[in-house]
């Protein structure tokens, strides 16, 4: 696992995510579709109700980071 502060462009150890019931539903859906879809799809957006937040879910495998940029590898790879 690994976590990026987007905005900031830092990885993170943990953070805290407070999602309302329907936005962890969303987000549970979103995570089985990646599981179950074929290989070309490696990620899924999950937004609050006014699309002011929102989650990125990325699904890799360490020995296939060939579709991600630069710094998700640089980030899975070296953990910065």
């Amino acid at each position: 696992m690994r976590i990026l502060d987007f905005d900031n462009n830092l990885a993170l150890k943990s953070v805290v995510l407070y999602l309302r019931k329907e936005e962890a539903e969303e987000l549970s859906s979103s995570i089985k579709d990646l599981i179950l879809a074929e290989e070309d799809k490696n990620h899924s957006h999950v937004n609050d109700i006014t699309y002011e937040h929102e989650i990125t879910v990325v699904l890799y495998d360490d020995k296939n980071l060939e579709s991600l940029n630069k710094r998700s590898q640089d980030l899975i790879l070296y953990g910065e």
